[in-house]
């Protein structure tokens, strides 16, 4: 009788065992669901926290991008850019894949490497370079900005 009374005792243990595993677990869960509750910017957070493509300065970040078009990588180039408000960059793949349909982005390589000025930053974590036409006026810039979840820099516009 005492190795059935032992046997009970396992299974016992063993249903113990579970209600505590299921309680922690759905606790657990509660607390992530409370969390994301609490914060409306809890995705958009997470998200830019894994989006670690980018370079620790910006020169990183701009040779990265003039690699990728050199490479005619329009998917590498658009990896480079600051996640929209969508958690997407899918109008930067769409931009960088016609220019590679068009045969374009050597062109943009070297516009950029020939062409592009540091300019000055706005405030912290903002960066940019300069485009200057032949007479001397503006003709376009990058704006850069820094990633501060993932802590790299990544471009804004173009």
């Amino acid at each position: 009788m005492n190795i059935h009374l032992g046997s009970r005792k396992r299974k016992a243990v063993a249903v113990l065992a579970i209600v505590a595993i299921a309680v922690v677990a759905t606790y657990l869960y509660a607390e992530k669901q409370i969390a994301e509750d609490a914060d409306p910017y809890f995705e958009y957070k997470a998200a830019m926290m894994r989006d670690e493509v980018g370079g620790k300065t910006p020169q990183e970040t701009l040779d990265m991008f003039v690699a990728a078009l050199r490479a005619n990588d329009a998917e590498a180039a658009a990896a480079l850019f600051m996640l929209d408000d969508n958690l997407s960059r899918e109008k930067w793949v769409a931009q960088f894949m016609d220019a590679k349909q068009r045969g374009v982005l050597g062109q943009l390589a070297d516009d950029i490497e020939q062409n592009a000025k540091p300019g000055t930053p706005a405030y912290e974590g903002d960066y940019g370079y300069v485009f200057y036409g032949p007479n001397g006026i503006v003709s376009g810039q990058i704006d850069m900005e820094f990633n501060i979840f993932s802590g790299v820099w990544k471009l804004q516009s173009f």
